[in-house]
């Protein structure tokens, strides 16, 4: 666990929008916390936003006369985040930094349509050293699933500051915590089996994938705001290194991947809702890689809480 406290300021507001996600529902209704994409009379002749298994997501934050923008995680391929900016009218202008949660395609392979689109800004780019090992998966039946990395090359030029950072960052006047490394306390989050990394030319295990981080917020009166991308630190750990990082223990909101899809990580559902329940955060809204059977599970055991997730959301908090 962390060894001091970050002090993060509290806010006034923080606002997330789904650029991408693996769902899409338009007709989905929203509430006053959960704003859907808005339909209009001529809806069928807008550009509409689309799916992809992948995850980004604008975070924008304000806390007096002080606001910021940053870009968290950039999808899994150029045509689908630029389709999605224009479709939910992102002004790029407005982003002042961009965070990768880890290097995985799905969360970083948007990343050159994004910068293109940027221009010539010198924005930072804060992501862990690890983001670009070169790694594949070796699933149980003996498939392996390549995972290309981004290019430490592509971005060496004046349109992006790398910034690699394996402890915490603080953005845009400290608003906004990226988390960096995050500790493993809980006895059932182990990583990821048959997650390999390429490191020295050699392929050898990365069950741990220590990239992982997740962005954190601290609202006024309500307590700590979590985006994450995959959560391959696994969603408790995430959850209590946000509050070791910053001794704030109320959990406001958590949005994004908690990966508790496929086979292999079925028999942690259980024992991660169970932890949950306990946290109480006031909402909880996962996607991308959370799963099918554990976003119900979820939802039912967690009703009050639970958020549905789709494209095109803002969670205004």
């Amino acid at each position: 666990m962390p060894q001091t406290s970050i002090s993060l300021p509290e806010i006034d507001q923080v606002r997330v929008t789904v650029i991408m996600d693996n769902f899409i529902d338009i007709l989905m209704a929203g509430t006053e916390i959960a704003q859907r994409f808005p339909l209009t009379e001529n809806w069928a002749d807008k550009l509409l936003p689309l799916a992809e298994h992948g995850f980004s997501a604008l975070i924008q934050v304000k806390n007096g006369d002080k606001s910021g923008t940053v870009v968290f995680d950039t999808g899994v391929s150029r045509r689908g985040i630029l389709n999605n900016i224009d479709a939910l009218q992102i002004d790029l202008q407005r982003v002042q930094a961009i965070v990768l949660s880890h290097g995985h395609p799905d969360h970083a392979m948007g990343l050159p349509g994004l910068v293109d689109r940027l221009g010539a800004r010198g924005l930072p780019l804060i992501l862990h050293p690890d983001a670009f090992l070169e790694r594949k998966i070796v699933l149980p039946n003996g498939t392996t699933l390549m995972l290309p990395a981004p290019k430490l090359k592509d971005y060496r030029h004046e349109t992006i500051e790398i910034i690699e950072e394996v402890g915490p960052s603080m953005l845009v006047d400290n608003m906004i915590l990226v988390s960096g490394e995050v500790a493993r306390t809980s006895e059932f989050e182990k990583g990821f089996p048959g997650h390999q990394a390429k490191k020295q030319d050699l392929w050898e295990p990365d069950p741990l994938i220590l990239d992982d981080q997740c962005a954190i917020m601290n609202v006024r009166g309500k307590g700590l705001v979590i985006v994450t991308g995959c959560g391959h630190s696994g969603i408790i750990n995430i959850i209590r290194h946000a509050q070791a990082l910053t001794g704030v223990q109320t959990i406001y909101a958590v949005v994004g991947g908690f990966h508790l899809t496929g086979a292999l990580f079925v028999p942690i559902i259980a024992p991660t809702i169970a932890a949950l329940e306990q946290i109480k955060p006031r909402f909880v809204m996962p996607g991308h890689c959370t799963g099918w059977q554990a976003t119900h599970q979820i939802a039912r055991a967690m009703p009050e809480a639970f958020i549905p997730n789709a494209v095109g959301t803002t969670l205004a908090l």
